[in-house]
C-alpha cells in the first residue's frame, strides 16, 4: 500500500473514471450508477491491456476517447502481464518534470528523483526517457504506414496504441463492437509487428535490427 506505482496506477484509474462517468451523466448517456460501473470497467480493462468492453465508447463523448487513449498507453504495472509504457515510468518522467520546474526556481537545488524512498539513478532516468520517445516513435511510424495503406486517421492512430499495447479493440470502424478483419493485409502485417514491439519491450526486437548483435568479437 505504500508503492507509490500502485498509488499512481490507482488514481490514474479513479480520475479517469470519474471524468467519464460525469461526462456520461451530463450528456444524458446513463443514469449515475450505470454510467459509473460502465466507465470504471472500460477504464480499467483498458489501462491493464484485458481488451474486453462491456459498451461501444464510440458513441460516448469524442473527449473520452482520448482518455481511454492515454490508459492504453500506460498500461498497467512494472513486472505485471499488461502492455503499454507501465506507470513506474510515467512516475519517474512526472518527477523529473516537476523536478526541472522546481530547478528553474532554485537553480543551485540538487533534486534527485526518489521511487519509493530509493533514489532513481540519473542513468534510469535516461533510459526511461529514451523508452518513452522509442516507444512514441514506434507509434508514429506504424500510425503513418497505416495511413498510406488506407486506414482513416482515427483508426489508425487508434489500433496502432491499441497493438503496441496489446489492448485489442480502438476506435471508428475497428471499436469494441467490430472486428480488425476489414483492415488490409499490410495494415494487419504491422499491426502484428507492433504487438511483438511492444509485448518485448521495444528494445529487444529492435536490437535484432544491429548488425553489430549479429557479429562476433
Amino acid at each position: 500500500l505504500k508503492d507509490g506505482e500502485l498509488h499512481w496506477f490507482l488514481a490514474s484509474i479513479a480520475i479517469l473514471t470519474v471524468i467519464i462517468a460525469f461526462a456520461l451523466v451530463i450528456t444524458d448517456y446513463y443514469d449515475i450508477e450505470t454510467a459509473f460501473r460502465k466507465a470504471l470497467f472500460q477504464v480499467a480493462t483498458t489501462h491493464t491491456s484485458c481488451g474486453f468492453a462491456t459498451d461501444d465508447y464510440n458513441l460516448w463523448p469524442p473527449f473520452t476517447w482520448m482518455l481511454l487513449i492515454w490508459a492504453m498507453i500506460s498500461g498497467g504495472c512494472t513486472g505485471s502481464t499488461s502492455g503499454g509504457v507501465k506507470n513506474l515510468r510515467l512516475l519517474i518522467m512526472f518527477q523529473n518534470i516537476r523536478n526541472q520546474f522546481r530547478q528553474m526556481l532554485h537553480s543551485r537545488a540538487i533534486l534527485p528523483v526518489h521511487i519509493n524512498n530509493d533514489q532513481v539513478p540519473v542513468q534510469t532516468s535516461a533510459l526511461v526517457y529514451t523508452f518513452f520517445v522509442t516507444y512514441l516513435i514506434c507509434i508514429f511510424i506504424g500510425w503513418t504506414l497505416l495511413m498510406c495503406f488506407g486506414v482513416g486517421l482515427t483508426e489508425s492512430f487508434s489500433t496502432v496504441i491499441s497493438a503496441i499495447g496489446n489492448v485489442g479493440p480502438g476506435l471508428g470502424a475497428f471499436g469494441p463492437v467490430f472486428s480488425w478483419a476489414a483492415l488490409p493485409d499490410a495494415a494487419k502485417w504491422i499491426l502484428s509487428a507492433l504487438m511483438l514491439v511492444g509485448r518485448l519491450e521495444i528494445f529487444g526486437v529492435l536490437l535484432l535490427f544491429d548488425k553489430r548483435f549479429w557479429t562476433d568479437y
